[in-house]
């Protein structure tokens, strides 16, 4: 496989102290990190455009670009035009509606200490062409958003905010919340069921399983984690749950990434999960899954530099690694994998994240038979 890493911006001065132990003010206080220190977070291709739409972190609030798949450049969306100071994310929350419109959502970094200066995370309909962006509202004020799944059927938008782990219901033609309710835990990204029902965690302790029905309006709470819940909290970040990546299968089941490197088939019908097992044994994370051209799942796994592409057959129940992702030129690996996309064509972009050591960047993982 062919990998090409594409550098957006870069920094001069490296982070020297473990990205966790600095805060906002810290990154929006050294102009080079506040600029440059980029990461794509959230991926989505767009297929009229053969396009890649990045949604970043970017602490300046310059975070939504498109890079053209054909002429490989980046085209810089201007939110930075429109935003607010503390919308420097776009973290799992991109969706590309049939009508080629883009709905977003923005998240945070700042602390618990200036929560109240924040408005809170706003969702977002973006025109692609003319660049304008048309703001629906605010699902809960002073926090914000970390992921949404859009369900296009029923004009509604389903969400998790941060750094209170709410679970909302947003009704996209009203521009009001159907409904919010503390969860105490949060996935990565959700996907939803042949029948539109949305599936997470919920409780800070056990990150128990539940479904929302949005026809009933109601939530049915499972008593019952996913297979290695213990292992995977807390290893996104702090509170977090098990739900790292998700997918619906052409079989109908969905697939769940934990966050300690396994995937699990979760049964629609029964609730019932099933450890399917770990593409890398000695690696945790599976950030992001998405259903192949060939009907295969095809997902991120590993950590720090470690990071593999993998696909998964889900008649043969079996693992084939593609191929571990650096740099073909450079030999540079990606340092943490985010989101991924895949175009038409099989070509797979994959956005990094959390680099410290220069930008993050969007990686192009083009297999044999493309080059």
């Amino acid at each position: 496989m062919q990998i090409i890493s594409h550098v957006l911006r870069e920094i001069k001065e490296p982070v020297s102290v473990p990205l966790s132990t600095l805060g906002y003010r810290d990154f929006a206080a050294n102009p080079d990190w506040y600029h440059n220190l980029i990461s794509f977070t959230s991926l989505q291709f767009m297929q009229k455009r053969n396009s890649i739409i990045c949604g970043m972190t970017s602490f300046d609030t310059d975070m939504m670009y498109e890079f053209s798949c054909t002429d490989k450049k980046f085209r810089c969306m201007n939110y930075a035009g429109v935003s607010e100071k503390f919308e420097i994310k776009i973290h799992r929350s991109l969706h590309v509606m049939k009508n080629g419109s883009v709905i977003g959502a923005t998240a945070c970094l700042h602390r618990e200490d200036q929560r109240k200066e924040g408005h809170g995370g706003r969702i977002f309909k973006l025109d692609i062409e003319s660049g304008h962006y048309e703001f629906l509202g605010i699902p809960v004020e002073h926090d914000y958003i970390q992921t949404i799944t859009v369900d296009e059927e029923r004009g509604l938008i389903y969400g998790f905010t941060y750094p209170v782990f709410n679970f909302f219901v947003f009704d996209m033609n009203t521009k009001k919340n159907r409904r919010v309710d503390y969860m105490g835990s949060i996935p990565h990204i959700v996907t939803l069921d042949d029948n539109g029902c949305f599936w997470a965690t919920w409780n800070n302790r056990d990150h128990n399983i539940f479904r929302y029905n949005p026809d009933t309006d109601k939530i049915d709470f499972y008593r019952h984690p996913f297979p290695h819940t213990k292992e995977s909290c807390g290893l996104m970040y702090p509170g977090a749950g098990p739900i790292d990546g998700m997918v619906k299968g052409k079989d109908g089941f969905l697939y769940v990434g934990e966050a300690y490197g396994n995937l699990v088939r979760l049964d629609p019908k029964s609730g019932k999960v099933e450890d399917l097992g770990k593409p890398l044994p000695r690696e945790t994370r599976i950030p992001a899954l998405e259903l192949g051209p060939d009907g295969r799942i095809y997902g991120i796994a590993g950590f720090l530099g470690k990071c593999h592409l993998f696909s998964f057959d889900t008649e043969k129940e079996s693992f084939d690694v593609l191929c571990h992702i650096k740099d073909s030129s450079s030999g540079e690996p990606l340092f943490i994998g985010h989101d991924m996309a895949i175009t038409s064509d099989g070509t797979i972009y994959v956005g990094e994240t959390d680099t410290a050591h220069r930008a993050g960047r969007l990686w192009e993982c083009r297999p044999e038979k493309l080059k």
